[in-house]
């Protein structure tokens, strides 16, 4: 819209210079000084019309590109420490390497034998996490205590484990939303994990079905 109107601008000036000059040329005496003074003050407003569209175009484009690099810069990250067998504890980090403050809603969507389960409120999409600029957040949970919260523990999966059954046991849809101080959003598509009690690691599902 706006390089249109300058584009419309600039056709005009042009159409009303020319106007001018030939109805001066065509007098009786023409003013060959008025013409030339006349042409550099059309010409000028023609440059400082343009540099105006540059200027503010240049200016959208970058606050365009801050706005879209404080939620796009923004990772994760799990790991599951302590010893293997123990209670599964998951380290959960948010990476916020952008200059803004951004916030997060992380919603893990775990399932047991493809049943919904309770959550925690910090993964369950309810808590909203707060990402200061250039700083790594970081949550955790335990999956042993996720499973007492629905009648299971480690063990009794452990003892469940089948090769039929392995990725569909304790799994993991995540979404994450991010959005930062300046209203700019971004929305990760799902990605399905299962965690693998045998060689006790979260699995992210890498293709698409």
């Amino acid at each position: 819209m706006m390089k249109k109107f300058t584009i419309g601008f600039i056709i005009s000036i042009l159409g009303i210079t020319s106007w001018v000059v030939c109805h001066e040329l065509n007098s009786k005496d023409p003013n060959i000084l008025s013409i030339g003074t006349f042409l550099i003050l059309a010409f000028t407003l023609i440059v400082l019309a343009w540099y105006a569209y540059d200027t503010n175009l240049i200016a959208r484009i970058t606050q365009e590109r801050w706005m879209r690099e404080a939620v796009l810069n923004t990772t994760y990250s799990m790991e599951v420490v302590g010893e293997r067998g123990q209670v599964g504890r998951t380290m959960f980090r948010i990476h916020n390497s952008s200059s803004l403050i951004v916030r997060a809603k992380v919603n893990c969507n775990f399932r047991l034998y493809e049943k919904p389960i309770e959550s925690f409120s910090l993964f369950d999409g309810t808590d909203t996490w707060l990402l200061f600029p250039q700083q790594l957040t970081q949550g955790w949970f335990e999956i042993e205590s996720l499973l007492n919260k629905n009648g299971k523990n480690i063990t009794s999966l452990k003892a469940e484990l089948t090769q039929t059954n392995r990725e569909s046991q304790l799994t993991m849809n995540l979404e994450l939303a991010f959005w930062d101080e300046l209203g700019a959003k971004r929305n990760l598509p799902a990605r399905l994990h299962h965690f693998d009690f045998e060689h006790w690691v979260w699995i992210p599902r890498l293709a698409e079905k």
